[in-house]
């Protein structure tokens, strides 16, 4: 009597990532072959051309597993130096492909302008702007700004350690918001409801720039390191980006940023408490309430985390921490959504 496929694909996906066994349940017979090969082929890892040559092959045999896959990874320095066989995986039609994600892993910033081919620019924004595209991770990256334009549809970009390169003709050099001249939508309809962005201190934008990733969030999440001896206005630039790409109506609601530092000193610790005191990072982030006009803004969370090498921090430097961050804040704190804590050790 044979089982009713009901069964076997239950079977099959109770097996879950396990590629070794997924590969022992595609030989079973053909009614298990092709739940196998959708597990199997659900999320793909490209990190070599040896791995894109097999693939490649595969898929090109094999088209009926091309809606199969869900997500992406193209990573260590296959993406650097795109082969042939690359190329050839990211031109088919991945027509339900969910999750891209682009991780060099190699130490260092990889520069798209020099070492990224016009083909794998292209091939790679043809991905992006899927309409079935739901999540993008750029991690260690230079990437132009101009790949974001008109994306309308990502729910989440995760950005880790990315500078973002504005070619000369590519970004508006004025700081009106993206979209937005004398409350006229102008340019593209580029709508990415969360953004995730990490970095040290050296990936932060230096000057203030529209991006227009930023221009129709709801989330916004900010997650830097700084170094001991940093002041927090070095996020200065990032708030006025901010400012300056977000549009009419508005769409931000919750803004979140969590701040590591380590501290050699009860001394250092001191200085960075009196930098906290006026530093210009607190007007932009203040004054965000009524920018774009009829702000969504309904909460603002300040996460500090930090310790000192060898010294137990007491409750009072972490009150004074928090309490010098509220007073800068009159306007959130009066509206009741901002929330500043100390968290860690």
């Amino acid at each position: 009597m044979a089982i009713p496929q009901d069964i076997i694909d239950t079977v099959i996906a109770a097996v879950g990532d396990d590629k070794g066994v997924l590969k022992q349940c595609a030989l079973v017979s053909s009614s298990f072959l092709l739940p196998s090969r959708k597990q199997i082929f659900s999320e793909i890892w490209l990190t070599n051309d040896q791995a894109s040559q097999r693939l490649h092959q595969v898929l090109d045999q094999n088209p009926v597993i091309l809606p199969f896959v869900k997500s992406i990874t193209i990573g260590g320095t296959v993406m650097l130096n795109p082969s042939v066989s690359l190329l050839a995986v990211l031109q088919l039609p991945f027509r339900h492909l969910e999750i891209f994600s682009l991780r060099p892993w190699t130490g260092r910033k990889s520069s798209w302008k020099s070492d990224f081919t016009k083909e794998l620019k292209d091939v790679l924004s043809n991905i992006i702007h899927s309409s079935t595209l739901k999540t993008l991770h750029l991690g260690c990256l230079n990437v132009p700004i101009t790949l974001f334009l008109g994306i309308a549809h990502l729910v989440k970009l995760e950005l880790v350690s990315v500078c973002l390169d504005a070619l000369p003709n590519e970004q508006p050099s004025s700081l009106i918001p993206t979209g937005v001249s004398e409350g006229v939508p102008t340019t593209s309809h580029t709508k990415i409801d969360q953004c995730v962005w990490r970095f040290v201190e050296d990936d932060l934008p230096t000057e203030p720039i529209s991006l227009p990733f930023m221009s129709r969030l709801r989330f916004f999440e900010i997650n830097t390191f700084l170094d001991s001896r940093a002041n927090v206005g070095v996020l200065s630039p990032l708030l006025q980006s901010l400012h300056a790409s977000l549009t009419s109506p508005a769409t931000l609601e919750h803004l979140e940023f969590n701040i590591k530092i380590i501290f050699n000193s009860q001394y250092l610790i001191d200085e960075f408490y009196e930098g906290l005191r006026g530093a210009d990072l607190w007007g932009h982030l203040d004054s965000i309430i009524t920018l774009p006009v009829g702000s969504h803004l309904q909460r603002v969370d300040i996460n500090i985390a930090y310790y000192i090498f060898g010294e137990a921090v007491g409750p009072s430097g972490d009150e004074k921490i928090c309490r010098a961050i509220l007073e800068e804040l009159p306007s959130l704190s009066d509206k009741g959504i901002l929330f500043v804590q100390k968290v860690g050790t």
